[in-house]
Formats: structure tokens, C-alpha cells, sequence
């Protein structure tokens, strides 16, 4: 069944052939296959990336944590409350400002982070090895292209 959907004022058809729909389809099927990976782990994807952004970068302050990934504030807030009600992070007062918190990884959020970074490492390569090296190699520069121009 071929899915179109038409805009009144313009005229326009959105239809499953459009790249955007391409895009959000995968992006859909991306987000289901990993998420199943991590769901055994009781980890969304989303605090997936919290982990592993604290992992790469200890210590950082809530801000830049926001900022870094894309996150309101309060959205930051609650997702680093949920995380710390499951002992995966604490806040610690900075040294340099009593104000402001700073964000560790605790060791059990360490633990997860390797454990469900081996399965998302598999789930990768799985997914990559679906292409050859020459179409793994231009999907990531059109990719890297699309997102680099919408900002």
C-alpha cells in the first residue's frame, strides 16, 4: 500500500519514494532494532547515549551535557533523575562553582556502558555488513552530507 499524503495549499505529495520518508523509515527501524538490544539491559537508547557521552566526557556539567546532546534543560533533568534513581550516575558539586553539579558515571554505569556497548558494537556490525565497503563507505559520506547541511 503506497502511502501519500497531500498538502492542500501546495499541492505537494509525500509519498513513500521522498528521501525524507526513506530517512524516517530507517531512522524508525534503527531505533527498534537497538533499543531491543538494550531493553534486556532496562536502558532506553536515549539514556544509552547519556552513558556513553558521560563515559567519553566525566565530569562535565549539566549544561554542556544539554547542549551536547540535543536536550532542553528540564528534559536533561528528568533523564539524569531517572538515571541516578537507577545508581548509573551522581552529581557531584564542582570544585570551581558549589552552584553547579557535575556528572559521573557510577561504577555500575560504567559496567552497563561496556556491557550494552559490546551488544550495540555487534548490532553494528551486523547492520554493516549488510553492505559492501564501497556502499558502507559513500552510505556514510551521503549521510554524513545530509546531516552535515541541515544543521
Amino acid at each position: 500500500m503506497k502511502t501519500t499524503i497531500k498538502d492542500g495549499n501546495t499541492g505537494y505529495i509525500f509519498n513513500e519514494n521522498d528521501i525524507l520518508y526513506t530517512v524516517l523509515k530507517l531512522n524508525h527501524r534503527l531505533k527498534r532494532k537497538t533499543g531491543s538490544k538494550l531493553k534486556n539491559h532496562d536502558i532506553t537508547l536515549k539514556q544509552w547515549y547519556l552513558l556513553y557521552f558521560l563515559y567519553k566526557n566525566e565530569g562535565c556539567n549539566q549544561k554542556k551535557l544539554a547542549e551536547s546532546t540535543s536536550k532542553d534543560t528540564g528534559a536533561m533533568t528528568r533523564s539524569l533523575n531517572v538515571l541516578e534513581g537507577k545508581g548509573l550516575v551522581e552529581r557531584k558539586h564542582s570544585y570551581q562553582d558549589k552552584r553547579q553539579f557535575l556528572i559521573y558515571l557510577t561504577d555500575k554505569g560504567k559496567d552497563l556502558y561496556k556491557k550494552t556497548s559490546i551488544l550495540l558494537s555487534q548490532n553494528a556490525q551486523e547492520i554493516e555488513s549488510i553492505f559492501t565497503r564501497s556502499e558502507l563507505a559513500q552510505f556514510k559520506y551521503l549521510a554524513n552530507k545530509l546531516s552535515s547541511n541541515l544543521g
